[in-house]
């Protein structure tokens, strides 16, 4: 599988995985070509999550966290940064504490 499609499916799982979670519609959540966003509705902050072709990376912009890189590691067949931390679970992390304060 090629670059462009292990991003495309990794970002199209989390958009519907986020949006299913959100029952309360707290989220406003977006995925269009190879772009991941995710607006927060009461203060619209925002995460941008897209694909960076140069460096074979998941970029990843978080309004709390700051930006990040995500590599794809074909053993595990996840996408994670440099401390080995998993895009998903950095992402539902993030948006969880934030929904429950």
């Amino acid at each position: 599988m090629n670059f462009y499609q292990l991003c495309d499916d990794c970002l199209q799982n989390l958009a519907q995985i986020i949006d299913n979670q959100d029952t309360t519609s707290a989220l406003e959540v977006d995925y269009l070509d190879g772009i991941l966003k995710i607006i927060i509705n009461n203060n619209k902050k925002t995460f941008i999550i897209n694909r960076n072709a140069g460096n074979q990376k998941i970029w990843y912009s978080s309004p709390f966290s700051g930006a990040d890189y995500f590599a794809y590691n074909p053993i595990s067949m996840k996408w994670c940064n440099n401390q080995n931390l998993e895009l998903s679970e950095k992402l539902i992390a993030e948006l969880q504490n934030f929904l429950t304060k």
